[in-house]
């Protein structure tokens, strides 16, 4: 389907600390995003913290329309029902990123550490796939030590 299995997503902070905490293993997207199962996910934490801070592998993904998706994993999603209403609003079909294990990594990634290794680094809006052979993939796979 797709030569790369990594690809990373920016994540309001809260979201990410509800990940790290258990309380969300799943990330909600508006816009579907077609990766295979075992695909790692690369979680930048927005600015204030602006880091690259965990790794997902994913379970599954989910397209579906939103009731569908709130009915079987609402309770994954650490927002309650009228946040997941409002960020769903005018839209016929979400999508859910499922994960398998969500960690935190052993040395975060700094924004400013990763630009400094890579000038053109740019965190992405939606998502980036991270292609093998790719310079940013071949750091972040450097800094896989799992707390």
């Amino acid at each position: 389907m797709y030569e790369t299995s990594n690809i990373l997503i920016s994540v309001d902070e809260r979201h990410v600390r509800n990940m790290l905490n258990g309380s969300k293993s799943i990330e909600l997207r508006r816009r579907a995003i077609r990766i295979p199962k075992g695909s790692g996910v690369w979680i930048y934490s927005k600015i204030p913290v602006g880091q690259v801070c965990a790794y997902g592998v994913v379970d599954h993904v989910v397209e579906a329309c939103p009731d569908d998706i709130w009915q079987d994993y609402g309770h994954m999603s650490g927002i309650n029902r009228q946040e997941y209403t409002e960020y769903f609003s005018n839209t016929k079909t979400g999508c859910a990123i499922v994960f398998s294990n969500i960690q935190q990594l052993e040395n975060n990634l700094s924004l400013d550490l990763i630009r400094a290794r890579l000038q053109s680094f740019h965190p992405p809006q939606f998502f980036k796939y991270l292609n093998k052979g790719s310079a940013e993939l071949a750091f972040f796979q450097q800094q896989l030590c799992v707390a």
